[in-house]
């Protein structure tokens, strides 16, 4: 099977809403900003996933590479605020 057949846009955008629903619930339930900084991670994530996704399906190679750099660079931004602010 080939990447679009297996990965196609709306299973990355469920999976990770999934992930993301159970994340907020388990931080809000026990009020915790661990819960919260991984939920903020799973934006990141999937981000690069739908970046990822646009760059290798999409005919647009330069929107799916703006993407990709753009959540990167996000991610970085998230990972120096929770451990180093």
């Amino acid at each position: 099977m080939k990447y679009v057949q297996i990965f196609i846009d709306s299973r990355i955008r469920n999976a990770t809403l999934i992930v993301l629903l159970i994340c907020m619930s388990i931080a809000w339930l026990f009020d915790s900003d661990y819960w919260y900084n991984i939920a903020v991670l799973m934006v990141s994530v999937s981000f690069i996933l739908h970046g990822v996704n646009d760059y290798i399906v999409g005919k647009n190679k330069t929107r799916g590479t703006g993407i990709i750099l753009l959540s990167a660079l996000f991610t970085l931004y998230n990972l120096l605020r929770i451990f180093f602010l």
